[in-house]
């Protein structure tokens, strides 16, 4: 019960990390959801954990990419780029 309200209140609660979220209802009951998170490694581990266990939540995975930031020969910006590591 309430667990669309309940996600979005966590997602809401840690908007330093979370990127990007998408939402895809798959029959009258059932939906898919998947977060785009950044941030320290432990960080992201914990909220990730915090979500997966969050009751109604019947399957969650966690996939890491690991990034550096900047790319050599880039021109300075005012954001960041971030890289995945090979």
């Amino acid at each position: 019960r309430q667990l669309a309200r309940r996600l979005t209140t966590k997602n809401h609660g840690q908007h330093d990390l979370s990127h990007s979220t998408m939402h895809v209802h798959l029959d009258h009951d059932d939906c898919i959801e998947s977060v785009i998170l950044c941030g320290p490694t432990k960080t992201v581990k914990q909220f990730a954990e915090s979500v997966i266990t969050e009751r109604g939540v019947r399957h969650g995975q966690l996939n890491l990419i690991p990034v550096q930031a900047g790319h050599p020969g880039q021109r300075a910006h005012r954001h960041l780029h971030l890289h995945p590591t090979t």
